[in-house]
């Protein structure tokens, strides 16, 4: 989207720049792009024809009477989209109102800006939205304008950037493409299927922030990695790979290797089986930090190995500060007892070292490949705002210290066997404000350990064989959970390892289960206990004071289909207890007020709500 608030001295410097500086090659910024006069359609005319809009003249138009009546613009291909200018019939004494749709498929429209209204003007008048990064169609729905029901535009302009840059069609010119690449290149792939024998590789070379190396299709989806091709980034950075379909087979998709900040985006994974390990996606090597992959599409996937996999880089260290966001996960199976995560961030060999890492905002549906669907082998890392959907497994911090879960939606059907939610060793890991329904397996699970790492997890000469182990817990803490409808509730530790939690807490948390025991204490620990509230189950197998797990029921109501606090909610509403300063919202993105509710949920009479369950639209290469 474009900027408009400049200082004068800033304009004026920015208009001697291009005398100044050459355009890095292959750069594109926001530009008018093309529009002929034969893509230009709409629902009707009065004899004003849509073709008028599109000829540099506004003293011609494009005219249709009638709230709904439509122009359309086929840009040839898809592009991003920034903004719009438009000019109207008699603009300068009567305002028009109208949206602003999108589309890729001239089938299904996005409402993009919707009842904007014109200010009084006869110019060209400019219409800012978010950026669409993929549309081919872009269609104008008039509602008349403030003296009539007329739709009279007389001229339509369109900006955003397009397909400019290193244009290639074949295998040979991608390769010959990347190796002449530099800061600030697009290299746009035509539709087609790119293969060789072997990736194709990007090696030792560096964008910048404002200037990246983009490696994209011309049309999202429709420039395929085939046969024996693939993609590896080594010692390079700020390179993206955007809008790409991986068809490869027998070896990784994508591997970022010893690169920093690369950003895979909206591309799609589909990679067939082979009956072996495979790798879709790997992240290893030194200097690995600040990449970033979202709005993609995984799956399906049966073969074993993870999607995606962080490695390290040889010397106990992973990937630092790194995003995975917004993808579609999806279709995952059949199941394994171990090697088929859906992420694994980490290995035993790295879990001492710190990702400061964070998994957010994706959409895991079917994912039914492992008990671990995403494994988290390093420390510092933030696994939040994600939804599991109908997917055997959960979310587990199998390794390292001081991760975060917090804001994750659950969603169980109540009859595939295994469905989880989240299972921890380690040290000072924190788990709130996540919401468990109709889970099949257990919600919250503090296993007993194999191994202990010591209160500052940090032992020394520890052991490969160690390092494998199930570390005891040190002072997890359990708060502001909502579990409903579940098989099980919390469970503190098991009796397959000898080590049990120490120093933990479980505190204002809510589970609402018809079966099991609601706070399963498998094993003897000091454990606290506080705030939290059991109903519709038995509470507990140890004797708990009422101040501990109180028995009342939450009396939830359905909001957008999640059982969440009503106003008759008063065993739960202002009833929190101690300071958890680190909670500061609930599950929805609403601040907390200064006495906390118990549970996931802050009561409130919203309807609509910053963070929720993903849809599908709301995740992969498709979405805003």
């Amino acid at each position: 989207m474009i900027r408009r608030t400049k200082l004068f001295t800033v304009f004026a410097c920015a208009c001697l720049l291009p005398a100044l500086i050459p355009a890095a090659p292959g750069y594109a910024a926001d530009a008018k792009l093309p529009v002929p006069a034969s893509a230009v359609t709409a629902s009707k005319d009065d004899g004003n024809v849509p073709a008028n809009t599109v000829d540099g003249n506004l003293a011609t138009r494009w005219s249709a009477s009638g709230d709904g009546e439509w122009i359309k613009f086929d840009l040839g291909a898809n592009k991003k989209v920034s903004y719009m200018k438009m000019a109207f019939l008699n603009g300068d004494t009567r305002t028009s109102k109208f949206d602003i749709q999108t589309s890729t498929d001239n089938v299904s429209f996005k409402t993009v800006k919707a009842n904007v209204t014109s200010s009084l003007n006869a110019g060209l008048q400019t219409f800012d939205f978010p950026d669409v990064n993929a549309a081919r169609y872009v269609r104008v729905i008039g509602h008349g304008n403030s003296a009539n029901a007329w739709n009279s535009y007389t001229e339509v302009e369109i900006y955003g950037e397009g397909a400019e840059g290193v244009p290639v069609s074949t295998s040979e010119e991608l390769t010959a493409a990347i190796k002449n690449a530099a800061a600030g290149t697009t290299i746009v792939l035509a539709d087609g299927t790119y293969t060789q024998n072997g990736p194709f590789v990007v090696s030792g070379k560096h964008g910048m922030e404002n200037s990246p190396i983009t490696i994209k299709a011309a049309n999202p989806g429709r420039a395929v990695i085939s046969g024996g091709a693939s993609f590896k980034i080594e010692n390079s950075s700020y390179v993206t790979i955007e809008g790409l379909k991986f068809t490869n087979t027998g070896n990784k998709a994508v591997l970022l290797d010893g690169s920093n900040n690369i950003r895979v985006t909206r591309n799609r994974f589909a990679l067939p089986a082979t009956g072996k390990d495979l790798i879709w996606l790997q992240v290893s090597g030194a200097n690995s930090h600040h990449n970033q992959i979202d709005h993609n599409d995984f799956g399906p996937k049966s073969d074993t190995g993870p999607l995606i996999a962080y490695e390290g880089d040889g010397d106990g260290n992973i990937s630092q500060h790194d995003k995975i966001e917004y993808n579609y996960f999806h279709d995952i199976g059949p199941w394994v007892d171990n090697g088929k995560e859906t992420i694994r961030l980490g290995l035993s060999k790295i879990s001492l070292s710190k990702g400061d890492n964070f998994i957010q905002y994706n959409l895991f549906e079917n994912c039914d490949g492992e008990p671990e669907i995403v494994s988290v082998k390093s420390g510092g890392n933030t696994v939040r705002y994600n939804t599991f959907k109908t997917s055997k497994g959960g979310l587990t911090s199998r390794h390292g210290h001081k991760n975060e879960f917090y804001g994750n939606f659950f969603l169980g059907d109540g009859v595939e066997t295994e469905q989880s939610g989240i299972r921890v060793y380690g040290n000072d890991h924190k788990i709130y404000n996540n919401y468990f329904e109709n889970l099949t397996g257990t919600a919250i699970h503090l296993d007993s350990g194999s191994f202990d790492g010591g209160a500052d997890g940090n032992p020394p000469n520890v052991t490969p064989d160690q390092l494998k182990a199930h570390w005891k817990i040190y002072r997890a803490q359990v708060v502001n959970n909502t579990i409903v409808g579940s098989k099980t509730g919390v469970v503190i530790g098991s009796g397959k390892r000898s080590f049990a939690p120490q120093d933990s807490i479980i505190a204002n948390n809510i589970v609402k289960n018809s079966t099991g025991t609601l706070y399963n204490e498998a094993v003897a620990s000091n454990t606290v206990f506080e705030g939290n509230l059991g109903y519709g189950s038995k509470l507990s197998n140890k004797s708990r004071t009422a101040s501990e797990i109180r028995n009342a029921d939450p009396l939830f109501q359905t909001v957008n289909g999640l059982q969440k606090l009503s106003s008759a909610s008063k065993a739960a509403i202002d009833a929190a207890v101690g300071t958890y300063s680190y909670i500061k919202e609930d599950m929805d993105g609403e601040v907390r007020t200064s006495a906390h509710d118990i549970g996931a949920d802050e009561y409130s009479t919203a309807s609509t709500f910053k963070n929720r369950p993903l849809q599908k639209t709301d995740v992969g290469p498709d979405a805003p």
